[in-house]
């Protein structure tokens, strides 16, 4: 029963990791100008870390191998989407461009996401 549980809960969280990575890529490349401002002008960096935090930690969740190998993977794996996703905001025509600082965001969210499975011992 407890593996049937632990195979429930893996799908969960594989199922909420694809719908993340979904909503991350839509999000990404929307034009800018459907896009509303935020309220303050740092807004935008807590919203990648926030993100990037939680993306990581439900693809951490949803893998089965338990490594600190696991936790590199998974952590370079959404910095390279992230990176990618940044690249592409420069080149595609949607009127949106490259910020360093939007990677730095992503990384931090990435690293906190990290630190707090290591600490509830997701490993």
């Amino acid at each position: 029963m407890r593996r049937i549980q632990s195979l429930f809960k893996v799908r969960i969280a594989r199922g909420i990791t694809f719908v993340l990575i979904t909503i991350l890529i839509v999000g990404s490349l929307m034009p800018a100008k459907q896009i509303e401002p935020l309220a303050f002008s740092f807004s935008d960096k807590l919203i990648h870390a926030l993100y990037y935090a939680t993306l990581t930690f439900f693809w951490l969740l949803s893998t089965k191998k338990n490594s600190t190998q696991k936790h590199i993977q998974v952590g370079l794996s959404v910095f390279f989407l992230g990176f990618a996703l940044e690249i592409m905001q420069d080149v595609l025509p949607i009127q949106r461009e490259m910020d360093v600082l939007d990677v730095f965001a992503n990384t931090v969210g990435i690293s906190i996401a990290i630190a707090t499975a290591r600490f509830l011992g997701i490993r």
